[in-house]
């Protein structure tokens, strides 16, 4: 999705892996010096170059990004008409910024482009598996319905154990667990909300206009989605990647759901852990028992 081939080494996975939790460091740093100005501790150790984790994955990316822009420039050059285009982020980014020159190619912004991507989807992904995983380990009474119908969809795989697109829609059940764990454990504390004008509630809590706010409602029907679902956002500005991520976990759920056994070692539903100015990380929690 993001390098073809690249995405495979080491260096590359270790980058998609540890980018967003590098860079959250930098949510935790005590923030004495808002009082002069929001943030502006974390602007300082940045710009001066004191501390920017990012500089380190973005050095990764820039040289697996030289050798396929080198090798995609090249082939397209030999091959004109009849070159097969490489349908990945990459590819797209490099046909937006109109990158024809091998001796005008800003590596910088390429490998800013795709950390900004990876910030925004591998990490929360990663997040809604583990969390997903907690939920069906802490909730045996769900496993053998749940194991029965993947068991049923598992028949329209391939020799090689493959499934067609197709079949995740016949994962109904599992479609519906995913996304109320999804509900209960998702970025719900990151969704701000910009006020247009002043308003005045009825208990007399003014909220200025030109401000942010977050909205945290724990009485939200779970039988239904319905537009206050709002873990991908909403209207034009929702997650363009949402239905990708779902699909993810759905074939990751499928394939750990027919193959394993799975529970907590208490056996019971666990205590989520409290992240102060970030969503709920439950995959932070216990150990889970394979069989």
């Amino acid at each position: 999705m993001f390098l073809l081939e690249e995405s495979k080494n080491d260096e590359v996975v270790t980058t998609f892996a540890e980018f967003t939790s590098d860079l959250s460091a930098l949510i935790k740093i005590p923030p004495f010096l808002n009082f002069f100005y929001p943030g502006l501790l974390n602007r300082i150790l940045v710009s001066s170059g004191l501390y920017n984790p990012a500089i380190k994955h973005r050095n990764i990316l820039i040289k697996y990004i030289k050798n396929q822009v080198c090798k995609r420039l090249q082939e397209k050059a030999k091959y004109g008409d009849s070159w097969k285009r490489p349908d990945d982020l990459l590819q797209d980014i490099i046909e937006q910024e109109d990158i024809d020159d091998l001796n005008n190619v800003n590596y910088l912004s390429l490998a800013d482009k795709l950390l900004l991507f990876l910030f925004a989807s591998i990490h929360t992904t990663s997040n809604g598996c583990a969390n997903a995983l907690m939920d069906l380990a802490s909730r045996p009474q769900y496993m053998q319905e749940l194991y029965e119908e993947q068991l049923e969809v598992h028949k329209e795989a391939d020799e090689n154990g493959l499934l067609p697109f197709e079949a995740l829609d016949n994962m109904k059940k599992l479609d519906s667990f995913i996304r109320e764990s999804l509900r209960l454990t998702g970025h719900i504390l990151a969704l701000d909300h910009s006020v247009l004008k002043d308003y005045t509630f009825s208990n007399g809590l003014q909220l200025p206009k030109d401000h942010t706010m977050n909205c945290v409602d724990t009485n939200v029907p779970a039988s239904k989605i319905g537009k206050n679902f709002m873990l991908f956002g909403g209207g034009k500005h929702a997650c363009p990647g949402r239905h990708f991520a779902i699909n993810e976990i759905k074939f990751f759920l499928h394939n750990i759901i027919l193959k394993y056994n799975i529970c907590t070692k208490s056996d019971k539903i666990e205590a989520l852990p409290y992240q102060p100015n970030f969503h709920v990380l439950r995959s932070q929690v216990p150990r889970l028992l394979l069989r």
